[in-house]
């Protein structure tokens, strides 16, 4: 009784507090009108794969406390869904019980702190190194299976670009007079309701679009494809959302989806692997390669607005990341340098 006259005095609403989690959703999403196609259809496919049919989801936001929160992120982990799976969910389920505290429907939001008790995934992204760089791109080169990917390898590393822009590279983007590559959009492979597709998306901040100049290795190697796609009579061949002539494409002329090029990564670390067992590489991915090459950029001292630049980042902070831990040996460096300058 307490509690029902305390909600009337502070205008808490009782009627919209019966509402369902998912009730709260939809509303939440019905309102927010900014959000790209592709990334409104990402968060309804996670909600109705994972929140909808849950007890919490089906629960009336009145009644929903920080214990169910937490026990449907620990039932996720049993799950096995990865952490930052489960952080996107926390983010809508802390949005829409966000949504119904601003409107008075619930005194305080139940899943604030909940994500504190999850804990960071343990599988560390390694990076390569700079020898094992060249290893994996040696035994590409003398392999009939992997050869064609060592330029994506190349220019992954040396750009240091996101998977869905490497694979969305049109020949349209690169300017081999000034050595430029120009990202303003990457490729996507979702079902957005219609079946699986190629989607264009562009990127969700100004950071995202940016010019990035080639190093030598990255100008030989789109040299090579360029050569490679006219011996082999190999073209690209679709038209995605007004974007055509792809750079990176198939035997059948379509772009790579990006569960493709992991696929194909993950085989040539097995292959890699399987020969030289006793130096054997960590695990390979699209992500792999480019946290190796802003690694490899950040242990050879490159200035950390520059590489934030390059990598596309919206906040240093991201950057700062990967630059503090990038190796003992470009802090041993830096030391020997300041140590000169000092001269004492």
């Amino acid at each position: 009784k307490q509690e029902g006259e305390r909600d009337l005095a502070e205008g808490i609403s009782n009627a919209n507090s019966k509402i369902t989690l998912n009730q709260l959703f939809k509303m939440y999403m019905e309102l927010k009108n900014d959000l790209r196609a592709t990334t409104r259809g990402n968060y309804m496919s996670m909600w109705n794969s994972n929140v909808e049919p849950s007890a919490i989801g089906r629960k009336k936001i009145s009644e929903i406390k920080k214990i169910h929160i937490k026990g449907f992120y620990n039932d996720c982990l049993k799950l096995g869904k990865k952490r930052n799976t489960i952080k996107l969910l926390h983010n809508l389920i802390f949005a829409s019980l966000e949504l119904a505290v601003e409107s008075d429907f619930i005194r305080k939001n139940p899943a604030k702190k909940a994500m504190d008790s999850i804990k960071v995934d343990t599988k560390e992204k390694i990076p390569l190194s700079v020898q094992e760089v060249h290893n994996i791109i040696e035994f590409c080169s003398e392999s009939n299976t992997y050869a064609q990917y060592v330029p994506f390898i190349i220019v992954a590393v040396g750009t240091c670009l996101r998977c869905g822009e490497i694979t969305g590279l049109t020949w349209n983007d690169i300017d081999m007079k000034k050595k430029t590559i120009t990202i303003d959009h990457q490729l996507i492979y979702k079902n957005l309701g219609d079946g699986c597709k190629f989607y264009i998306s562009k990127p969700k901040t100004d950071a995202g679009k940016r010019i990035i100049p080639m190093t030598n290795a990255v100008y030989q190697a789109l040299i090579d494809i360029k050569e490679h796609y006219i011996l082999s009579g190999r073209r690209s061949k679709v038209e995605i959302d007004g974007y055509s002539n792809f750079v990176f494409i198939s035997g059948t002329g379509h772009p790579f989806a990006i569960n493709a090029v992991n696929s194909f990564l993950r085989n040539m670390e097995k292959a890699y692997n399987k020969r030289y067992p006793d130096q054997k590489i960590p695990h390979l991915s699209a992500h792999i390669l480019r946290h190796t090459g802003c690694t490899l950029f950040a242990s050879a001292g490159m200035d950390v607005k520059t590489l934030q630049n390059i990598m596309g980042h919206s906040d240093a902070s991201i950057t700062m990341n990967v630059y503090n831990h990038s190796s003992f040996e470009r802090t041993e460096k830096e030391v020997k340098r300041i140590e000169q300058a000092m001269n004492f």
